[in-house]
C-alpha cells in the first residue's frame, strides 16, 4: 500500500536521541528512593483503565501528571521513549516489536485494549460507495488514525487473504487522519473507504449512513489482544516496586470494567473524572461504551500476541523477524495476573 514516509522512522531517531498540564491522582507515603511523579498521556472520552486504577486507590503513594492527550500509539511511544512521560499509553504490539527491533529500550508489560465480537475496528464506506470487496479498494483511499499501527497491519492481512497481489496491494494509498475528521473526509469523498474504532463507528453511523466491509476480529481471529502498555526498561530498573504498582493497579481495573457492569464501572469512573477536569468526557463514554476493554478479565501478554505481528513485520522487509525472540518485547513479571 502506498502510504508517506513511515512514522516510525522518525520514533526510531527519538530513541536513539533522547536519553504537565495537569495533575491528578492519589498521593500518599512515597516508596523510598523510587520516582513517585508518574508523567502520562491520557485517552480523549475513552474509558482509561490507567485513570480508572487512580479512581479505585490502586494508586496511593504515586501522583499522576498529565502530559497531554494520545493520538495514536506511535505517537504515544515516541513520548515514552524520548522521556516525556514514564507510561507509554497503549500502543499496537507490532510498533512496539519493530522499535525493540531497532534496540529501543522498552517492554509492554500489560494488554491494554482488544477486539471481540462487542468491541472492534471495522473498515467501513458509504451506503452508496461501488466498493464492496478488497479488490475494489484498488486505486483508492482508505483513512486510517496513525500509520505503522493497527489498522494497517489488519489491512495488510486482510487483503493478502483476499488475494490481492503486493503491487495491487500498492495501489491502495492509507492516508492518516485524525479521529474526529475522518466521517466527514469519508462523507465528501475525500477518502474512499476509513477504519474506524468501535467509538468512532458508533459516532459515524449517527452521522452518515455507512456500510461494513470486514472488521478486525473477522481477520485476525479473536478475541484477541491488540496493544499494551510500555515502559522503559530504565524505569523498570529504577523503580521495581513503582512499576509493578502501576501494572498491577492496571491489571485490577482491567478485571473491574471486564467484570462489572456498565453503571457499576460509571458509578466509580464519573466522579473521578469529575473531580479531576474531564467532565467532558462523561457523556460520550456513557453513550459509547461497549461495556468491554476486548480482554480477558486476568490479562496477561503471549508469545502468540507479539509473534502474529512479528512475522507480519518481517514478510513486509520491516525487521529481521528471525533475528528477533520475543521475549525481548514484553515482560509478563510485573503483573500479579501472571
Amino acid at each position: 500500500m502506498k502510504k508517506p514516509p513511515r512514522i516510525l522512522s522518525a520514533l526510531v531517531i527519538a530513541v536513539l536521541a533522547s536519553a504537565g498540564l495537569t495533575a491528578c491522582g492519589s498521593t500518599g507515603a512515597p516508596t523510598k528512593n523510587e520516582q513517585t511523579t508518574i508523567r502520562y498521556q491520557s485517552y480523549p472520552v475513552t474509558l482509561d483503565p490507567f485513570l480508572l486504577a487512580d479512581a479505585m486507590g490502586e494508586f496511593e503513594g504515586l501522583t499522576l501528571e498529565r502530559v497531554g492527550d494520545i493520538t495514536g500509539g506511535p505517537q504515544a511511544l515516541q513520548a515514552l521513549a524520548s522521556n516525556q512521560t514514564d507510561i507509554g499509553g497503549s500502543a499496537f504490539y507490532g510498533a512496539i516489536a519493530q522499535l525493540v527491533a531497532t534496540g529501543a529500550p522498552i517492554k509492554a508489560v500489560i494488554p491494554f485494549y482488544g477486539s471481540n465480537e462487542q468491541t472492534n475496528s471495522k473498515l467501513v464506506v458509504l451506503e452508496s460507495s461501488g466498493i464492496h470487496s478488497a479488490r475494489d479498494l484498488i486505486g483508492k483511499t482508505i483513512a486510517v488514525n496513525t500509520l505503522g499501527a493497527n489498522s494497517e497491519a489488519v489491512l495488510d492481512t486482510w487483503f493478502a487473504q483476499q488475494g490481492l497481489t503486493p503491487a495491487e496491494q500498492d495501489q491502495i494509498t492509507l492516508v492518516p487522519l485524525p479521529p474526529l475528521n475522518t466521517p466527514e473526509a469519508l462523507s465528501k469523498g475525500q477518502v474512499d473507504a476509513a477504519v474506524l474504532s468501535f467509538l468512532a463507528y458508533q459516532h459515524t453511523a449517527t452521522r452518515y449512513p455507512i456500510r461494513e466491509l470486514v472488521n478486525d476480529v473477522e481477520v485476525i481471529g479473536g478475541p484477541y489482544a491488540g496493544g499494551a502498555i510500555t515502559l522503559r526498561t530504565s524505569f523498570i530498573e529504577q523503580n521495581p516496586n513503582t512499576s509493578r504498582q502501576l501494572v498491577a493497579g492496571v491489571a485490577k481495573a482491567i478485571e473491574f470494567i471486564e467484570t462489572h457492569d456498565k453503571q457499576e464501572v460509571f458509578d466509580l469512573y464519573f466522579p473521578y473524572l469529575e473531580k479531576h477536569g474531564f467532565t467532558d468526557y462523561i457523556e460520550p463514554i456513557r453513550a459509547n461504551y461497549p461495556g468491554t476493554l476486548g480482554l480477558a478479565p486476568k490479562a496477561t501478554i503471549s508469545d502468540e500476541d507479539i509473534q502474529r505481528w512479528v512475522d507480519w513485520l518481517g514478510q513486509r522487509g520491516d525487521i529481521d523477524a528471525r533475528a528477533l525472540d520475543v521475549s525481548r518485547v514484553y515482560t509478563n513479571d510485573l503483573n500479579p495476573n501472571a
